[in-house]
This record gives C-alpha cells, structure tokens and sequence, in this order.
C-alpha cells in the first residue's frame, strides 16, 4: 500500500497537481478532504491524518468513495474562481463532498492526500511516517496571486497552519503591514520546505513545463498524464497588482527562497526589488 501526501505552498498549483495525477491508472488523488482537527495538538495531529488515510484506503476498496473537495461536482484543478479582469478579489469555489472514483483500484493503488496548511505546519513528524512532497512556486508569482482572491492568504494570514504552529500565528499577529505579513509567511513556509529532503520539493514551473516527468518521483514511474496545461504570464494575469512593491517586501525572504530559486536575489531587483 502507498499513500503520499500532498503540501505547498497556497496557489502554488497542488489542486493542478491531483487533476494531473488522477488522470494515472491505479491513483486517486484528494483536494483537502479532512475536517481539519480543532485541537491545534502536533501529536494528535499526525493521528488523525494516519487515521484518515487508513479508513480512506479500505472505504475506496470497499466502494470507490472518498471525500475530496470539489468545483462543479469535479475535483478541480484550481481553487479559485478565474483571474477577473476587473480585479475583484476572486473567491474559493469549493465545497468538500463524497465522489465515485470511477476507475479500478488494485490493493496497491496510490492515495494521494493534499492538505497545504495541515501537512505544512506537521511537515516534520508526518514526513517521519509517510512520504510528503511539497510544491513550490515563484513568490514573486504566488504573491501576486495571494493578493488577489478572497482567501485569508490576502491577509497574510493561514488559519490551518497557525493552529498547529502556534509561534507562527504570534509573529504574524504583531505584525500590522498585510505585505509584510504575506512576506514573513512565504519565508516561514520555504523555511519548513527546506527541512524536507530536496528531491521531495517540486517546482510549480517544473510542473507546468512537462508534468509527466515532473510527477514521476510521486508515480514512481514514468506516465502520460493527460490532464489539460494551461499557461499563462502570470506578470499580466493579476490585474491591478504592483509588482514592484512586491519585489520589495519579498526582499526580506530572499536566503530561504534562493535553495530553490538561486536567481531569486537578480529577479526581484529586476522586478523593481532592491535586496
């Protein structure tokens, strides 16, 4: 039996990331499945996602259903609604319910389970017990993201994450700037991902560049993955968004992205960033 779980960076594309893999024989990936647990407690935690994958495997063997969040009765491959041109903050268009894996299931089928600001804040004692991948992107791109959806990222605030990392919710509380907020955050995650082995770390531009090959180390071999690619200039997709400030405030984060990014320094001085 394997089970794998799924983190990332928020709008780091690990929603894209369960399409594609979904479109594999013998795999059944999940969007956020679990109710989150209220207890904040590590221990406790990383129970009850060992609890949840166990009693999801024998339930899609003994019926092909498990929960998963879903948009228009599918599993999505982004959360959020499109990028609006008006530059409304987009909401989350998510509900989590129970869906019908249609194709057969072999007892060693893979179960992938992605849940960023769970698996992220239990990074290190879930990685002792399960394999735990870890999608990254661009910060420059993801901020400009976060600051464009109706989520509590826009904020600079991860309420999953801050319930089990309770030092992380008390250095974003004193801080009053949301962009800076947003940027402490970015910093404390590349932080938590970098404690994790570097061939468990993907890229989102990897991923958008050729997912099969991308994915393969969660496959454990190679296959056409047929989930449709979208690509886009993210620099002209989120309207109304400065990148420049951006740039700016990302300068304070630089040593913990540059292990995955090493341009990252040049980039955002090139963005209008001065680090």
């Amino acid at each position: 039996m394997t089970t794998i779980l799924l983190t990332g960076l928020p709008r780091s594309g690990t929603s894209l990331v369960c399409a594609c893999l979904n479109t594999a024989q013998d795999v059944v990936a999940l969007v956020e499945p679990m109710s989150i647990p209220p207890h904040g407690d590590i221990q406790r935690g990383v129970s009850d996602v060992l609890d949840f994958a166990e009693r999801t495997r024998a339930r899609l063997l003994a019926t092909g259903v498990a929960p998963s969040a879903v948009a228009d009765g599918v599993i999505p491959d982004n959360t959020a609604e499109e990028a609006r041109a008006d530059g409304r903050l987009r909401a989350g268009r998510i509900q989590v319910i129970d869906v019908r894996i249609s194709k057969p299931l072999s007892p060693e089928f893979r179960l992938f389970i992605k849940h960023p600001g769970l698996f992220t804040a239990l990074a290190s004692p879930l990685s002792a017990v399960l394999p735990l991948y870890a999608v990254v992107r661009h910060p420059l791109a993801a901020l400009a993201s976060w600051r464009t959806v109706d989520m509590p990222i826009q904020n600079g605030h991860w309420p999953v994450a801050e319930r089990f990392a309770p030092d992380l919710s008390r250095r974003l509380a004193a801080i009053d700037d949301p962009l800076e907020r947003q940027a402490a955050l970015i910093g404390w995650i590349f932080r938590v991902y970098r404690t994790l082995p570097r061939d468990r770390v993907l890229t989102y531009e990897s991923i958008i560049a050729d997912p099969g090959a991308a994915l393969t180390p969660l496959l454990g071999r190679s296959t056409a993955l047929h989930h449709p690619i979208r690509r886009f200039d993210w620099r002209r997709r989120y309207v109304g968004v400065d990148l420049a400030r951006l740039a700016i405030a990302l300068t304070s984060v630089v040593d913990d992205v540059e292990p995955f990014y090493p341009n990252f320094r040049r980039e955002l001085a090139d963005q209008g960033g001065r680090a």
